[in-house]
C-alpha cells in the first residue's frame, strides 16, 4: 500500500505540470507549481491577503479543478504563489491565467506581481488587466520583465473584482520569453531560419552540359516582407520626399486620403481625386499599397454628415460607402482596414447592432475578393489589451467574418523593449492569423533613443514568424503626425540617427553577392526572401539578367539558365509533382515511379535525382524519407 500511495502522490505531482492551460496540455516550460490545481488541492499557493482559497471540482476551464476565492475584503485580495525561486533577473516571461468572476456584472481583473528590495518600498507591477462578465472564462496575459538586485520577495497574484466579488482561476502559466542579455543573437538567430533560403544558381549549355568560370552577380531589389511607410499629399509634390520614399520601402498606405471624411466631407459627394493621385504614383515606381480605411469606428472621425444619421439612413449610408470604395480600389489595393479601432469606439455598433462589424467584413470580401481584410488597433503591442482583441478577433470570426491579417498600431512614447514587444506578438499569433506592424514610430526627443527603440521594434518584429510587415507612420519632420520627435528624416532632409538605423536594418537584411559557377555549373548562395536580379556573365558572350523570385520553402530552389540567356527550367529537389513544396506526396510519387507505376519527365525527373547523379534510385528515395524527417537540412545532395 507505501509504494502504491508513493506511486499515486508521483503521478499526481507530474499530472501538475503536464495538465492545464489551454484544451488540456500545459505550456510547455510552464514555471509554476500545480499551475491548474488538478492535485485537487491548493498546493503550492496560498491567500493574497484576507481572503479564502479552494481547490473545487464545480468549476474547471480545463481539466477537473480550479481554485474559488472567496471572503475578499479589499480589491487586491486573491490567489498568489511565491515565485522568487522560480524567475531569473533579467529574463522576460509570458504569464497568463484563465478567471471566472461569480455572479453577474462588469468586472476588472489584474495579473499582478509584488517585488521587494532589500531597502525599498514594495514595488506593484501590473502584468495584464481585462474588463470581464460575470459568469464566462476569460483569459488574460501580458509580459513581466524581471529586475533589481537584492529581491527579497517575489509574488505573483491575481486580483482585481470589488470587495466581496469571488471568482474562480485555472490554467496558469509562466513561460519564458527571452533573455535580456541575449534577445538581439537569438532574434537573429530566427532571422536567418525564417526570412532566407540556400539558392543555386546552375548554367549549362545548349546540351545541358554544365558550365563553369561564369560570372554571377546577385542583387535583391524587392523584400517580401512588407517595410513601408505611410504616404501623404502633403509631401508628394517635393521631389526630396518622392526619392527618399522610393530608395527605402516597397509598401505604401495613405495617412488620410482613403478615409470616408476625406472622401465624401458631404453625403453623396464623393471624390477620390488626391488618394488615386498618392496611388497612381505608387504604381509608377512599384510601390505596394495596402487601403485604410473603409470605416474607423470611434464616433470622433465620421464624416460630420454622418453623425446625424441613425437605422436605415445609416444603413444607407454604410452600403454606399462599401460599395463605392471598394470596387474603386479593387485590384489596386491589397490590403484593407475594415472598421479600424473596434476596441476603442462603437459608433456603428451603438446604433445598428453588433451584427454590423461582421457584415461590413463580409461586403467588403464580396466586393472584393482578393484584397485582404485586416482588423487594425491600438494598445497591442504599445499596451495590454492584447487579450481583449484576440476576444474580439474570435467573436467575429464566430460571426461569419472573414479575416485575413491582424494590424497592430506601434505609436510608442516609452522605451520599446523587445521582449515584451515579442511576447505581446507571441500571444497575438496563437489565433494563426498573419499579423502587420501597420504605424510604428517612436516620439522622444533623444536621437539616439528613438534610433535603438526603432531598432528594437524591427529586428524582433522581423525576427517573429506571425510578422509579415511594419508599416512607419510617416518618416520627415516636416509633416510627420507626432513633429519631428518621432521622424527619422529632419526638417532639413538631413537622415538622422534613427534614420540611419533604419537604413543599415534594410541593407543588413538585403542579400547582394557574386561568384564564380564551379565544375558543376552551379554558384550558390543564401539569400532573403524576396525578388533578385540576377547578372551572367559568360566569357566571350554579352552578360544577360534574369529575374528569379525566392520564395519560403524547405530545400535549396534551384533556377537554371542557358548560355544564351534562356531558362532552362526552375527546381526545387524533391518537388516530384512541382506543386512548389516537398511534402509526404513527393515521398510516395517516388516509390511508385521506382515500382514503374508513376511516370516522371522533364523538370520532375530532375527534381527526383536528389544526389545529381543522373538517375533515380532507391538512393534518392531514402535522401528523401530523411529531409521529410529532418535529418538532413538541404536538398539536392552535396556531391
Amino acid at each position: 500500500m507505501k509504494k502504491t500511495a508513493s506511486f499515486i502522490l508521483v503521478l499526481s505531482l507530474l499530472l501538475a505540470f503536464i495538465i492545464p492551460a489551454e484544451g488540456g496540455l500545459a505550456a510547455e516550460g510552464n514555471l509554476l507549481f500545480n499551475p491548474g490545481f488538478e492535485l485537487g488541492s491548493t498546493e503550492g499557493w496560498y491567500p493574497y491577503g484576507e481572503c479564502t482559497i479552494e481547490a473545487v471540482g464545480t468549476e474547471a476551464h480545463s481539466g477537473n479543478y480550479s481554485v474559488f476565492v472567496t471572503d475578499r475584503t479589499q480589491d487586491w485580495n486573491g490567489v498568489a504563489q511565491d515565485m522568487l525561486d522560480k524567475l531569473t533577473v533579467g529574463m522576460t516571461y509570458q504569464v497568463s491565467a484563465w478567471v471566472k468572476v461569480a455572479g453577474t456584472g462588469s468586472h476588472q481583473v489584474k495579473i499582478s506581481m509584488k517585488k521587494v528590495e532589500t531597502g525599498k518600498e514594495p514595488v506593484y507591477d501590473n502584468i495584464a488587466s481585462i474588463t470581464v462578465e460575470g459568469s464566462e472564462w476569460y483569459r488574460l496575459s501580458g509580459p513581466y520583465s524581471y529586475t533589481g538586485t537584492n529581491v527579497t520577495n517575489l509574488e505573483l497574484y491575481i486580483e482585481g473584482p470589488q470587495p466581496g466579488v469571488s471568482y474562480y482561476v485555472d490554467d496558469v502559466t509562466v513561460t519564458e520569453v527571452g533573455s535580456a542579455a541575449t534577445w538581439k543573437e537569438e532574434a537573429n538567430a530566427r532571422i536567418e531560419q525564417i526570412r532566407k533560403r540556400d539558392a543555386k544558381i546552375r548554367i549549362v549549355d545548349s546540351n545541358n552540359k554544365p558550365v563553369s568560370g561564369v560570372s554571377i552577380d546577385v542583387r535583391q531589389v524587392k523584400h517580401e516582407f512588407g517595410f513601408g511607410s505611410a504616404i501623404t499629399m502633403n509631401g508628394i509634390h517635393d521631389p526630396r520626399y518622392t526619392e527618399f520614399f522610393k530608395n527605402n520601402y516597397e509598401w505604401a498606405v495613405f495617412e488620410n486620403e482613403a478615409k470616408w471624411y476625406s472622401n465624401e466631407s458631404s453625403q453623396g459627394n464623393v471624390s477620390y481625386a488626391n488618394a488615386d493621385y498618392l496611388y497612381n504614383w505608387c504604381a509608377e515606381n512599384g510601390i505596394k499599397v495596402r487601403g485604410h480605411c473603409i470605416f474607423w469606428e470611434p464616433e470622433e472621425w465620421q464624416p460630420s454628415w454622418l453623425k446625424g444619421l441613425t437605422g436605415d439612413a445609416l444603413m444607407k449610408a454604410i452600403d454606399a460607402r462599401l460599395e463605392s470604395v471598394v470596387p474603386h480600389f479593387r485590384g489596386k489595393f491589397l490590403h484593407w482596414d475594415v472598421n479600424n479601432e473596434m476596441l476603442h469606439g462603437d459608433f456603428f455598433k451603438s446604433r445598428l447592432g453588433e451584427s454590423i462589424w461582421p457584415y461590413m467584413f463580409k461586403r467588403a470580401r464580396e466586393l472584393d475578393p482578393d484584397a485582404k481584410l485586416f482588423v487594425n488597433d491600438y494598445n497591442i503591442i504599445t499596451y495590454v489589451e492584447g487579450d481583449a482583441y484576440i476576444r474580439q478577433i474570435e467573436w467575429l470570426l464566430q460571426n461569419g467574418a472573414e479575416i485575413d491579417g491582424i494590424g497592430v498600431q506601434g505609436h510608442f512614447d516609452e522605451d520599446v523593449e523587445p521582449l515584451v514587444v515579442k511576447a505581446r506578438l507571441d500571444n497575438l499569433a496563437t489565433l494563426g492569423i498573419p499579423i502587420w506592424v501597420t504605424e510604428y514610430d517612436s516620439k522622444t526627443p533623444d536621437v539616439n533613443k528613438r534610433a535603438e527603440n526603432l531598432e528594437n521594434l524591427y529586428r524582433i518584429a522581423f525576427s517573429h514568424p506571425a510578422v509579415e510587415g511594419i508599416i512607419m507612420w510617416g518618416f520627415w519632420a516636416g509633416n510627420h503626425w507626432r513633429g519631428q520627435d518621432a521622424a527619422i528624416v529632419d526638417h532639413d532632409w538631413t537622415v538622422n540617427e534613427a534614420g540611419k538605423r533604419y537604413q543599415a536594418l534594410l541593407k543588413e537584411w538585403t542579400t547582394i553577392t557574386s561568384g564564380t559557377t564551379d565544375s558543376t555549373g552551379a554558384f550558390d548562395f543564401r539569400g532573403f526572401h524576396g525578388t533578385y536580379e540576377i547578372t551572367v556573365s559568360v566569357p566571350g558572350k554579352e552578360p544577360f539578367v534574369k529575374t528569379i523570385e525566392l520564395t519560403k520553402g524547405n530545400g535549396t530552389a534551384v533556377y537554371t539558365f542557358t548560355v544564351d540567356g534562356t531558362d532552362a527550367g526552375n527546381v526545387l529537389y524533391g518537388d516530384l509533382n512541382q506543386d512548389g513544396q516537398v511534402s509526404s506526396t513527393d515521398l510516395v510519387a517516388m516509390k511508385r515511379y521506382l515500382l514503374k507505376n508513376f511516370e516522371l519527365s522533364g523538370v520532375g525527373l530532375e527534381a527526383a535525382d536528389l544526389n545529381s547523379d543522373g538517375k533515380v534510385n532507391s538512393t534518392d528515395l531514402v535522401a528523401l524519407k530523411r529531409f521529410l524527417l529532418k535529418e538532413i537540412d538541404e536538398l539536392p545532395l552535396k556531391r
